[in-house]
């Protein structure tokens, strides 16, 4: 077999890479660890809370808990796409709408007639 062998000129000689000379740790670094040992301990103390707010709403009400739980189930399977998730949804808004935004409406009519009150008395 014949090789065949291409010559590009005279290379270069191999320069020597400069190294980044080691200094001390970057004074950003330290704060930068500090914040990630506060998030991950807000992180652990959110987890607590909400594990126990779970605990108590499944021991009070485990047919609600269920009830949500599979309906968020559905809705991230993406249930919503298909006719029957449409029609569930069709469903819903017209029997649960209306006493939502009832009750919506009320409480935000009740929240401003308080407002003023309060306004005008800071001491109470």
């Amino acid at each position: 077999m014949l090789e065949t062998t291409t010559h590009t000129g005279p290379q270069a000689a191999a320069q020597p890479k400069q190294q980044r000379p080691t200094a001390a740790p970057d004074a950003e670094a330290i704060p930068l660890a500090q914040t990630a040992d506060q998030a991950l301990q807000s992180l652990s103390t959110l987890y607590t809370a909400v594990d126990g707010a779970v605990q108590r709403q499944v021991q009070s009400n485990p047919y609600a808990t269920l009830g949500v739980a599979a309906g968020v189930g559905f809705v991230l399977g993406g249930g919503l796409a298909s006719p029957m998730g449409q029609m569930l949804m069709r469903v819903s808004v017209r029997a649960f709408g209306p006493p939502l935004v009832n009750a919506l409406v009320h409480t935000a009519l009740e929240r401003a007639k308080l407002a003023p009150l309060n306004e005008q008395n800071p001491d109470s």
